[in-house]
């Protein structure tokens, strides 16, 4: 998958898809950002933990028009809880930096194909 931003490529994607494991277990990243699709729209169900995560990640919240509604940069590992200060529909889990190399902010719209 293609995350894109005011059409220029930001990064290549895996889509994880809903009910996944994200990036627990994993040693080395793949991919610089890996999609997860919540179930539906909700502060609840975009919380993530970062238990058996071995590194540092940048996480972002997308709702489900592709806006970004939080961010968090170096996201600590083994924590239990992380959640979106609003509804989110799609969490981003990249590599750590990536928040501050796309100059990413709250509000900005992403495109993912």
């Amino acid at each position: 998958m293609i995350i894109k931003r005011n059409n220029k490529k930001l990064a290549e994607g895996k889509f994880l898809g809903k009910f996944s494991l994200g990036l627990i277990f994993k040693r080395k990243l793949k991919h610089e950002a890996y999609i997860l699709e919540s179930l539906n729209e909700s502060i609840w169900s975009s919380t993530i933990h970062t238990f058996f995560v071995f590194q540092n990640l940048d996480i972002i919240w997308l709702n489900k028009d592709y806006k970004i509604v939080d961010m968090l940069e170096a996201a600590p590992r083994f924590k239990w809880s992380l959640a979106p200060k609003e509804k989110a529909k799609y969490v981003i889990e990249a590599s750590n930096g990536f928040i501050k190399k796309h100059r990413l902010k709250n509000g900005q719209k992403l495109k993912i194909s």
